[in-house]
C-alpha cells in the first residue's frame, strides 16, 4: 500500500481510497481530492511539513497526517 507520503515529488499518482472517519473525507472532497481524480505531487518535506498536490490545475496543502490515510498508486 502506499500513500501520499510515500512518493517522489513530482510523481503523479490516482486516488484508490481515503481512510479515516467522515470529518477527514468531507475535508478532503472540499479541497477538491476525491477517490479516482489524479494527482501531482509537487512537494513533500521528510521533517513533517505539509504535503503540496496539483489538483485540477490547484495547489492544495494538506498535512503528513492526512496524506498518509490517502493511498494511492502510481499513473504515466
Amino acid at each position: 500500500m502506499k500513500t501520499l507520503v510515500n512518493i517522489d515529488n513530482g510523481k503523479k499518482v490516482r486516488i484508490l481510497k481515503i481512510s479515516g472517519g467522515r470529518g477527514v473525507r468531507q475535508h478532503l472532497q472540499c479541497l477538491g481530492l476525491h477517490v479516482g481524480d489524479i494527482v501531482t505531487l509537487k512537494k513533500s518535506s521528510f521533517l513533517g511539513g505539509p504535503v503540496l498536490l496539483e489538483v485540477n490545475g490547484y495547489d492544495v496543502a494538506i498535512g503528513k497526517g492526512v496524506a498518509s490515510k490517502i493511498e494511492v498508486e502510481e499513473v504515466e
